[in-house]
């Protein structure tokens, strides 16, 4: 407060406003609550904040070694992927049952209600925002892995978009687009492209600050749409117009 009052006085002088050089210094402070515990809980707060890094890392490293010696790795990875998504669901429905437990815990003669219900919601802010991203992460890594298997729906699915695309294709080369040598191309290198596209949107993914659900989303329907353009300029020079291709 007294930083904000003080840059606020030195704008209203530079403007031209001597009077706000008489406005004093303000260096108050406000106790929000007291309590003798508040050392052990930051010092346990930072505990768990460190854990939880570390914990994660473990939990990652371990889904991976699950996945790699599964005899099925794309069984695997869905199986994974569930598992983590209902893991959040679960601790998302923990924390709510804990405010709950908390808030009638805390004596208002300590703390009014809402004053803790804003203390504790803002404690767990991140954690419930990392929830949420984790979720619709492991949700999107469990859909794609069972779009990529050899069930009859991820392949019924997988033939109903080709056959979308190549229906895309036969009206644009009716309508006279050619994509010519670059189709030819992407074509060639098609498998590097998308590669390179998953590459792309995982790195994107792990850089961004704080990620959350509709980030995850969002970069999820721009890789589609990518995936989607390389399927729709690749031509096998040998394909006639409206051919599904079956690479």
């Amino acid at each position: 407060m007294a930083v904000f009052i003080q840059t606020v006085k030195a704008q209203l002088v530079a403007s031209g406003f001597t009077l706000a050089e008489r406005i004093p210094e303000v260096n108050a402070s406000f106790v929000l609550f007291q309590s003798a515990d508040i050392t052990r809980a930051r010092s346990a707060f930072n505990l768990l904040n460190t854990l939880g890094i570390w914990l994660l890392i473990v939990t990652l490293i371990l889904l991976g070694l699950r996945v790699y010696v599964a005899k099925d790795h794309r069984r695997a990875l869905v199986g994974a992927a569930v598992g983590v998504a209902v893991s959040m669901v679960v601790l998302a429905l923990a924390l709510a049952v804990f405010r709950s437990i908390y808030l009638d815990a805390v004596p208002a003669s300590v703390l009014p209600h809402d004053a803790a219900a804003v203390l504790y919601d803002t404690i767990v802010r991140f954690l419930r925002l990392g929830l949420r991203t984790i979720l619709v992460l492991a949700l999107v890594v469990a859909a794609g892995a069972f779009l990529t298997g050899q069930s009859v729906t991820a392949v019924r699915t997988r033939e109903g978009l080709a056959r979308a695309i190549a229906s895309l294709q036969g009206g644009a080369e009716q309508a006279g687009f050619r994509t010519g040598p670059v189709g030819a191309w992407v074509y060639s290198n098609k498998r590097a492209l998308r590669i390179g596209a998953v590459t792309l949107a995982a790195l994107v993914l792990v850089f961004w600050g704080r990620p959350t659900g509709k980030v995850v989303l969002g970069l999820t329907l721009a890789l589609l749409v990518v995936l989607a353009v390389i399927e729709f300029l690749g031509r096998s020079p040998g394909r006639q117009p409206g051919e599904v291709s079956t690479s």
